[in-house]
């Protein structure tokens, strides 16, 4: 019998799902065309109390002028593309709209300016209260914008028409994640502010942690989801995506985008010292084609390489790929002059990325359940959290960076560990004689990388220049 002829239920599905990858790779072929876009200082431990009530891609020439208010190098800015199911057929639009007299983006409308939210009630017994969170986000968001109604807030920076995507962080499950009833209250609010359900993407890097922390089971109807990456691999270079020998494309995978990336003159140890991917990371095709806007969810955790792993580390590891190449440990080299740690210098390099710095324009830091050593996920034995009930809302990475870095610090003090910055194989003599954590990997942590973003025009690092506000609820 020939293939033709066969007519079975598997054979049916495989049919419907070549159709729909042709669909699929038919809207992408379609041009586009290419567009530019172009404190309060105190006593850091005072709070102030409040009560709420909540109610074709344009190819760009490689050769190409330089950004000149880089200085990590120059990278091809693409504006193109439509993707799949519900957001085929969407031609891009502007990064972002203007909001009054304010432009969004990084470090956006409030540069130094850091407004942090602390309830009792969010986090019982590592069980989140979804009232109490409502409560937070909308004392935080009227604080930051300086107005009364949380939907006046929220429409400061998101409109009807907007494809808004919201950034979650799954490493650090079951508990230091991107909260679930977070990411629902967000969405409420977009919803509440005019943004259309089947504008809202909420994505990942990989969909393998994505899927393990549940995110899609808890989505509501219409909310469309999708990560750039199928799964964690050793090389992570390539651009589409999808899982090595993958019969069919998974449309919930977008891959990277071939024309916006960062060259670094590093590579891992595992690449082919022929191919010259190794030296680029490609921006998720998510950020560069997909939502004209999006929101950072982060998780107040510390980390083996890059001392901490706030806003700006989410901007940069959870957006690119070959990111290995940025924290090589011990695993490769055998004592700890032979680290290749460069985290200090990768994250603010990728957040520098044209794309983000135009879209990224809100930061909401999740310091519900935190992580103080052993970051940034469970597999480490001295994985440590607390229950710190806080959200943290900024549009600048660098100050809220700097203010997170400085809570797992004071954290860290009172369970008798040192500061993250001197953390690492070379902190031996720091110590006081005092076994090194089995799970320090690198020659020393690099939180400096906050410091350096703020001088690449990323944010405010200087903490003269932050203002933290403290608000208490309950």
């Amino acid at each position: 019998m020939g293939i033709g002829k066969i007519n079975s239920p598997l054979i049916k599905y495989l049919r419907k799902r070549r159709s729909q990858q042709r669909e699929v790779e038919t809207c992408l072929a379609l041009p586009a065309t290419a567009r530019h876009n172009g404190a309060r200082h105190g006593n850091p431990l005072a709070w102030e109390s409040l009560e709420v009530s909540c109610p074709r891609k344009k190819r760009h020439a490689r050769g190409g002028a330089l950004d000149r208010r880089l200085f990590f190098g120059a990278a091809a800015l693409s504006a193109a593309g439509t993707a799949g199911y519900a957001w085929l057929n969407r031609r891009d639009a502007p990064a972002h709209k203007a909001s009054g007299k304010a432009r969004l983006g990084l470090p956006g409308p409030f540069p130094g300016r850091v407004v942090e939210v602390r309830h009792p009630g969010s986090v019982v017994n590592l069980r989140r209260n979804r009232q109490a969170i409502a409560q937070m986000v909308a004392a935080g968001m009227c604080r930051l914008v300086g107005c009364q109604e949380p939907v006046e807030a929220w429409r400061f920076f998101f409109q009807r028409g907007d494809r808004v995507g919201i950034k979650v962080v799954p490493v650090g499950k079951p508990h230091s994640i991107s909260s679930i009833e977070l990411v629902q209250e967000v969405i409420a609010c977009l919803v509440r502010a005019g943004v259309r359900k089947r504008d809202i993407l909420v994505f990942e890097r990989y969909k393998q942690d994505f899927l393990a922390c549940g995110y899609p089971y808890f989505l509501p109807d219409g909310v469309h989801w999708e990560c750039a990456s199928s799964r964690y691999d050793e090389h992570q270079l390539r651009l589409d995506g999808q899982p090595h020998g993958a019969l069919w494309r998974d449309h919930r995978v977008a891959g990277y985008d071939p024309d916006v990336y960062r060259w670094l003159p590093y590579a891992a140890p595992v690449h082919d010292p022929h191919d010259d991917r190794r030296f680029r990371s490609h921006l998720t095709t998510i950020v560069t084609r997909k939502v004209d806007k999006f929101i950072s969810i982060p998780v107040l955790k510390d980390h083996r390489s890059a001392g901490v792993t706030l806003a700006l580390k989410n901007l940069s590891h959870g957006l690119v790929n070959n990111v290995a190449r940025s924290h090589i440990g011990h695993s490769y080299y055998t004592h700890a002059g032979q680290t290749l740690n460069q985290c200090g210098t990768f994250i603010p390099a990728m957040v520098s990325l044209e794309p983000i710095r135009q879209k990224a324009v809100l930061q909401i830091l999740d310091g519900l359940v935190g992580t103080y050593e052993g970051g940034p996920g469970n597999w480490n034995p001295t994985f440590a959290i607390w229950e710190y009930r806080s959200l943290l809302f900024a549009t600048d990475p660098v100050a809220l960076d700097h203010v997170g870095w400085r809570i797992i610090d004071q954290k860290r003090r009172r369970e008798g560990l040192p500061p993250v910055a001197q953390m690492g194989l070379d902190a031996r003599a720091r110590l006081d004689g005092k076994p090194l954590p089995p799970t320090e990997q690198f020659h020393i942590r690099q939180p400096q990388h906050v410091a350096l973003a703020g001088l690449a025009g990323l944010g405010v690092f200087d903490l003269k220049r932050i203002d933290h506000q403290r608000l208490r609820l309950g």
